[in-house]
């Protein structure tokens, strides 16, 4: 039996935006600015710690003459910098975005990043105005490995749950996503290439990239038109 997708929850990260090269090396990006060879596997570190931690291992492991509360300052200055000028879209989400807009689809963002650095990005990038809306994990309280940031968007679009599909690129939120029954598009980005098979094995429609393939033709294919 055929589904009519009627609207899309999008991750921002890696999933529209080119930016997880950012957050992947922001931790050695800080110790070089500082003159410091980082060691072989500071961003792996960084990577699964909070920035208040990775800022005290920073200082105890380099004996670093700036305080925790400094490093949190510049990483985050940093992050700022590059959400408000640098950071575009992958190539064809806006072309992807006018279709989906076209076809009458209702579409949501739903992201770990903050707000005070991810919306004046999608200004920038002429995302905002595609969406309906967005929700943070921090405003949410709940991180991705739980469905409540796609639960609640899904309330806000006011679109029964079997009507939508959730893109993620991350493997852990795109479990997530469909182990809470979304149809799930899998979107390839470099930060989880080691991942691919696993993604692509879970997802109900896996694009390795927006050019390639005609995600609107695809996933509105795939099940009934909106129209």
């Amino acid at each position: 039996m055929k589904k009519t997708i009627k609207g899309i929850i999008f991750d921002l990260d890696g999933t529209l935006l080119l930016s997880m090269h950012v957050w992947d090396t922001i931790g050695s990006t800080y110790l070089r600015s500082l003159g410091i060879d980082p060691d072989p596997d500071t961003d792996d570190i960084i990577k699964v710690s909070t920035l208040e931690e990775a800022a005290d291992y920073f200082c105890r492991r380099y004996a670093l003459s700036v305080t925790p509360e400094e490093i949190r300052r510049a990483v985050n200055d940093e992050l700022t910098y590059q959400y408000h000028q640098v950071l575009l879209p992958k190539e064809g989400v806006m072309a992807m975005l006018e279709s989906f807009k076209k076809a009458g689809v209702k579409m949501f963002a739903a992201t770990a990043t903050d707000r005070h650095l991810i919306e004046p990005c999608l200004k920038r990038c002429g995302i905002y105005d595609y969406l309906e809306g967005m929700l943070t994990c921090t405003e949410v309280g709940e991180g991705k490995n739980k469905p409540t940031i796609y639960r609640l968007a899904t309330e806000k679009l006011g679109i029964p749950k079997e009507n939508i599909a959730v893109f993620e690129d991350a493997l852990y939120a795109a479990r997530t996503a469909k182990g809470d029954g979304y149809f799930l598009v899998g979107i390839y980005d470099d930060s989880m290439k080691n991942y691919q098979d696993k993604i692509k094995a879970l997802a109900d429609l896996y694009v390795p990239d927006y050019l390639s393939v005609d995600v609107v033709k695809e996933l509105l294919g795939k099940y009934d038109s909106v129209q």
